[in-house]
């Protein structure tokens, strides 16, 4: 492998961890937010609970894990079609 190929390769790498690095920052559920409403009637009270990102995005795990996925497969992608066309 020649430096030049590695380079390219580990740049492809650290783009692809800056961007977990984003997607986790945007969509991690890392803040739990609850609420109750109550009420004078027996039986009629609400509460509800949801997961926000540092930045207050609502979000869940599913999310985030989805992202990091697809960012995934997006470095992976970009890594092997570099690969081969420097090849």
């Amino acid at each position: 492998m020649g430096t030049g190929r590695r380079r390219t390769r580990v740049g492809v790498v650290w783009t692809g961890a800056v961007a977990v690095l984003i997607v986790s920052i945007l969509f991690a559920p890392l803040i739990g937010v609850g609420w109750c409403s109550d009420a004078d009637e027996t039986g009629t009270s609400v509460c509800g609970s949801s997961q926000r990102s540092v930045l207050g995005f609502e979000t869940n795990v599913w999310v985030w894990l989805g992202a990091v996925i697809l960012v995934v497969i997006g470095t992976v992608t970009v890594a092997r079609s570099t690969a081969k066309r420097l090849n």
